[in-house]
């Protein structure tokens, strides 16, 4: 695909756009010759539909970044490669190799008060127009 000067002049300011938003050259030219049809009879405004079109997005504010959540990281049991959260494991052991207990697990609704949490649930969902049944 042929562009003249005056063309070329034309497209600079959508083509600085894109370097301004984190492309580098490569992404630009793919963006202009993926998928070229094998005639352009208007090569400088197909170049300029294709830059406006596939603008990439805005970079998110670098404090968005710096805050972003930290890598989720998993560790094994030195003793019997259990994986696990690092926090689970002091001193590389496992709360099973370490013989501990396991601990109690949460109570939740007790048995007889689940019938009246389920109206409650169903109370609430109707009150949003919603069909329960």
């Amino acid at each position: 695909m042929t562009l003249s000067a005056a063309e070329c002049s034309a497209l600079e300011e959508l083509a600085t756009q894109w370097l301004e938003l984190g492309a580098d050259d490569a992404d630009v030219v793919r963006a202009l010759t993926a998928g070229l049809p094998p005639d352009v009879h208007s090569p400088g405004a197909l170049a300029r539909r294709r830059l406006v079109d596939k603008m990439p997005p805005e970079r998110p504010p670098a404090d968005v970044a710096a805050t972003a959540r930290p890598p989720l990281r998993i560790v094994e049991c030195t003793v019997c490669r259990a994986p696990g959260r690092p926090e689970a494991f002091p001193g590389g052991v496992c709360r099973q190799c370490r013989g501990e207990a396991e601990p109690a697990p949460s109570s939740g609704v007790p048995p007889a008060g689940v019938p009246a949490r389920i109206a409650a649930i169903r109370a609430a969902v109707r009150t949003c127009g919603r069909s329960v049944d």
